[in-house]
């Protein structure tokens, strides 16, 4: 046993009794394994990997028999197309029938396949008069997009929009706390344990347990690994936390991260990918997201340095309402953008991704109070922790594994961003419905409140003509 191999079951040692069960539910959906015989399966093309969803396909299949002496039986030979999962492709029949001279002449028969939505699966065809061998080796069908121009136009719209509102808060950023949070990094320190020590941890124990796919697996553990994004930014500032902590915290495990991804995936990622070292962690754009995050801030805090007025303008009137409006529209058109992949999600995707949301808010609003900080910079604690840097995650996933694979292991991560925000809005909701009911109301004064203070007035008019009596 070497020792990378050695290190990775020490760092996972704490999360064993957890993983007692049978080990196999966590492997891709295995097919029939193929064993040779007299009879054999040909086929052209001999894959159908990259098809462009909704556009037809055709496979010409033959059967033949390889053994000595005559074709035994009379025939029919039936050949039944099975699938290992059901929602990638359509197929034009389930099965096909070769008679005697058919196998004899090698005629073939067509299979129409038609990609119906990105992904992968195996076609197994099975020999029904041979005790349902496999005939064939499981055919490989790999499903892409017909076009990413959505995708494009949908990162360009929200890249411009959150630069514009990292804008507006850094007219509202005092320098003199981040420089205090930097000092007295007690805020800081909490966000950091708990991003970069309990959420790649928890990620990993979800995905082992919840998770059938291995690239799924692998997709949920890039998530858990990622650093704070602007999301977390934006709903600390909605949710009246520390903004000026959030983005320090932001900056901090941007930077850490460089680091710390690189750490975790080497310790964790070979349990689900066969070779670690296939992952690729993209660090030029993680520094991009450190000049994404600071040049806006940075033209922010010159409008608040040479235009104080316009600063304290869009602090008090504009921030806040143009956050909602950046988060709602990114959610809107993502919800859009990605319909195309929402059939694919399932029940374990969502149960994941809402087990490691809740805990990452719980675990980090917990830490932060042992730190003994106050309501807001627990909020902001809370949200580092529990919002990661989505981009990060789908661009690792995509430089580290081909399409469609890549996609597919980014479900559990999509999933989880549905459900964080789907439970931020209505936590956002609720506080405004609450705040709503109890605006403080003046309260009529009552009639022997009014009789009490004419008395008491009265009883200084008399006080202050005494004294002017005494006084001629």
């Amino acid at each position: 046993m070497g020792f990378v191999t050695r290190l990775q079951l020490i760092g996972a040692v704490a999360f064993l009794f957890l993983f007692i069960g049978n080990v196999s539910s966590q492997e891709i959906e295995a097919s029939p394994k193929f064993s040779s015989s007299d009879w054999y399966l040909s086929v052209d093309p001999a894959t159908l990997e990259n098809i462009i969803e909704h556009i037809p396909h055709s496979i010409n299949i033959s059967l033949h028999y390889n053994g000595t002496g005559d074709v035994p039986g009379d025939g029919p030979f039936t050949v039944a197309v099975t699938m290992t999962n059901d929602k990638t492709v359509a197929l034009s029949s389930s099965s096909f029938e070769f008679s005697v001279q058919d196998v004899i002449d090698g005629v073939g028969q067509n299979l129409i396949v038609t990609g119906q939505v990105i992904g992968y699966l195996h076609l197994n065809f099975l020999l029904e008069n041979d005790e349902s061998k496999l005939v064939l080796p499981p055919f490989l069908v790999t499903v892409v997009r017909f076009s990413d121009t959505w995708n494009s136009g949908f990162t360009i719209i929200i890249t411009v929009l959150t630069m514009i509102n990292f804008v507006s808060m850094g007219c509202g950023l005092d320098l003199a706390i981040v420089e205090k949070n930097i000092l007295q990094p007690i805020g800081p320190l909490a966000g950091f344990f708990s991003q970069f020590t309990f959420m790649p941890l928890f990620s990993f124990v979800m995905a082992w347990l919840l998770l059938q796919d291995n690239l799924q697996c692998f997709g949920l553990l890039v998530m858990g690994v990622c650093p704070g994004g602007a999301v977390s930014n934006f709903w600390t500032l909605l949710l009246d936390g520390d903004v000026n902590l959030s983005i320090t915290m932001t900056t901090v495990s941007t930077i850490a991260a460089l680091v710390m991804m690189p750490f975790w995936l080497w310790l964790l990622a070979g349990f689900f990918v066969s070779e670690s070292s296939m992952v690729k962690v993209p660090f030029l754009e993680i520094a991009m997201t450190l000049v994404f995050l600071t040049v806006p801030l940075g033209l922010g805090l010159l409008i608040r340095r040479f235009y104080p007025k316009i600063a304290q303008y869009v602090t008090d009137k504009i921030v806040k309402p143009l956050c909602f409006i950046v988060l709602i529209f990114s959610f809107g058109l993502g919800f859009y953008v990605l319909s195309y992949i929402f059939i694919l999600l399932e029940w374990r995707h969502l149960v994941a991704g809402l087990l490691v949301v809740l805990a990452g808010f719980f675990f980090g609003a917990i830490v932060a109070r042992m730190a003994k900080l106050n309501r807001a910079e627990i909020i902001a604690v809370s949200m580092e922790t529990a919002l990661q840097n989505g981009n990060i995650a789908f661009i690792l996933l995509k430089v580290s594994l081909p399409t469609p694979y890549s996609d597919i292991a980014a479900l559990p991560s999509i999933a989880q961003i549905i459900v964080c925000t789907a439970i931020l809005y209505l936590l956002y909701a609720a506080m405004k419905i609450y705040a709503f009911f109890h605006k403080t109301e003046a309260v009529a004064p009552s009639d022997d409140d009014f009789k009490d203070t004419v008395d008491t007035v009265q009883s200084l008019v008399d006080s202050d003509q005494s004294d002017v009596i005494r006084m001629s």
